[in-house]
C-alpha cells in the first residue's frame, strides 16, 4: 500500500462510519515481487497513520494464486468470514501479468 491506499481505505472507511482491516496476503507471490519481510514491515507502519482504535492489521498466510477476478472474488468471500462487509478491489486485482503474446491476460478492470 501507498499514501493513496491509505487515503482510500480511510475514507472509504469513514463513508460508511466503519473501522478499516487491512487484511494483506502475504504468502509466496510471484518472481520479482516484494519480499514478504518488506511488505509486511511496510503494513504494520502504514497502520500507524490510522486514527487510533479505527484500524486493525490481520496477515492473511495465503499464497496468490495470479487467478484475477475469480481470485478476486475469493479474496472477498475470505474477507467475508472474517466479518468484513465491504471489500476495496484494486485495478487489476491477482492478475497473471502479460500472455504469450504480450497481452494482458486480464484487462485491468475486468
Amino acid at each position: 500500500m501507498h499514501r493513496a491506499h491509505q487515503e482510500l481505505t480511510f475514507r472509504a472507511a469513514k463513508d460508511v462510519e466503519a473501522s478499516l482491516l487491512i487484511h494483506p496476503v502475504v504468502g509466496m507471490t510471484k518472481p520479482g515481487d516484494v519480499d514478504h519481510f518488506t511488505r509486511v514491515r511496510c503494513y504494520e507502519h502504514l497502520v500507524k497513520r490510522y486514527p487510533e482504535q479505527t484500524t486493525m492489521l490481520s496477515l492473511l498466510p495465503l499464497a496468490m494464486r495470479m487467478g484475477g477476478p475469480r481470485e478476486a472474488l475469493w479474496h472477498a468471500m475470505i474477507r467475508r468470514n472474517y466479518g468484513a462487509t465491504h471489500f476495496i478491489v484494486g485495478r487489476d486485482h491477482a492478475g497473471p501479468g502479460k500472455r504469450s503474446d504480450g497481452e494482458d491476460f486480464y484487462g485491468p478492470y475486468d
